[in-house]
């Protein structure tokens, strides 16, 4: 499949990397693939070695050739690049025979093909990690434009891990969901937990200094925030989206994720304790829970997929969530509601979640507790009932349509 035409991209351009080292054997190699494709001058012009055997010299190489081959060598998490230099390892040893190494007696093969092998895999690490910088510049630029919902609906479009896409998506511009992401914001995390801590010791140690140290810690402060953001600078260095935690939209946002992430362990003052959390955090502080919820999604998003079943759960949990039956009517009007055998499937989703948390709340569940316990804060048997009624009313509406009975 997909995987087989990724490596035969990634052949073809260490074929090419190779020729251009004037080994022998592989000189040969490719400019007999050449005559018989009739590219033979091409072939001889392009990469062909006119110097004799000069070794790998990757200033040689033109910059166009490693960038419409960023796909191929990213594919597979890499494993398709590492089995097409181990086929050529195996060529090389077989290129040098006995003489290994001695160029004189026509060895060296394999030599050239390690130095090839490392150019080339050190080029895909700085793609992969290019593509998971700019990957989530678009994330956060979408998180704090639109919020979750809008980070949610951009993310269940983008291409993943393992998918036939992937090994096209020449550039990566459209954002890849894949482990280099995750590995990317975790990054990110321990850098920003990093500020956060360096902060709050000059914090400490400003207390103890005059209002003006205190002035220049703050500017030391502003400066730190600008570094934060590292991940939405172009090529150029020039700034392509400015961040700022303290927009009314972003702070609402982190009141919302404190707010859902302490009822977990706070019950009963969930709500104060996330508006408290909020306005004693720093901007370090903000920008590190911004980091974090943007990471936590990027993983769920990666698990849940985006077939019809994981849209339905990720439509449920809007729906538990919004603040009213209006918004939980658009929510379902929005991601179904021109399609009944979508509204059915959700409204058995929704039934066996009803069943779920009404035997999970049971006293017989929980013997020792004598007042029934809802199994998670999000799965409310009040909520869910309530958006079952919603969806009933839209299937049978839309029922009414079909049937040509509406006036």
């Amino acid at each position: 499949g997909m995987v087989e035409e990724a490596k035969d991209g990634i052949r073809e351009i260490v074929r090419e990397l190779l020729a251009t080292t004037g080994a022998p054997a592989f000189q040969d190699d490719y400019d007999e693939e050449g005559d018989e494709t009739d590219l033979g001058v091409v072939a001889d012009d392009s990469f062909s070695s006119p110097y004799g055997f000069t070794g790998f010299q990757p200033e040689r190489i033109p910059p166009d050739l490693l960038a419409k081959s960023s796909g191929v060598l990213r594919a597979n998490n890499g494993k398709a690049l590492k089995e097409v230099l181990d086929e050529y390892e195996l060529q090389g040893i077989g290129h040098d025979g006995m003489a290994a190494d001695d160029i004189s007696q026509g060895g060296g093969h394999y030599r050239e093909v390690t130095k090839v092998g490392s150019f080339l895999e050190g080029y895909r690490k700085a793609e992969e990690r290019r593509v998971a910088r700019e990957t989530a510049s678009m994330l956060l630029d979408r998180l704090v434009k639109e919020g979750v919902k809008g980070l949610d609906s951009l993310l269940a479009g983008m291409v993943r891990e393992g998918d036939d896409a992937s090994y096209m998506n020449v550039d990566g511009g459209a954002g890849e969901l894949n482990g280099a992401l995750v590995r990317y914001l975790e990054e990110a995390i321990r850098e920003q937990e990093q500020r956060v801590k360096k902060e709050t010791r000059n914090s400490e140690a400003s207390e103890k200094a005059n209002g003006r140290d205190d002035a220049r810690s703050s500017d030391d402060k502003d400066d730190e925030v600008d570094l934060v953001w590292n991940v939405t600078r172009g090529d150029d260095g020039t700034i392509i989206e400015t961040i700022d935690p303290n927009n009314p939209v972003v702070g609402q946002m982190l009141r919302e994720e404190l707010e859902k992430t302490t009822s977990d362990y706070i019950e009963g003052e969930m709500l104060q304790q996330g508006h408290t959390l909020l306005e004693t955090m720093t901007v370090q502080e903000k920008m590190l829970l911004l980091i974090r919820l943007l990471r936590d999604r990027v993983k769920v998003e990666a698990v849940v997929g985006n077939d019809e079943h994981a849209r339905n759960l990720r439509i449920l949990a809007y729906c538990l969530k919004a603040g009213n039956e209006e918004e939980r009517h658009q929510l379902i009007m929005e991601g179904l509601g021109n399609s009944l055998d979508s509204l059915d499937i959700f409204s058995d989703l929704v039934t066996a979640s009803i069943d779920f948390a009404e035997a999970r709340s049971n006293d017989d569940f929980m013997p020792g507790n004598q007042r029934k316990t809802a199994v998670s804060p999000v799965l409310n048997v009040s909520k869910l009932q309530k958006i079952k009624i919603i969806v009933e009313r839209i299937k049978a509406k839309q029922t009414w349509k079909a049937s040509g009975a509406s006036p």
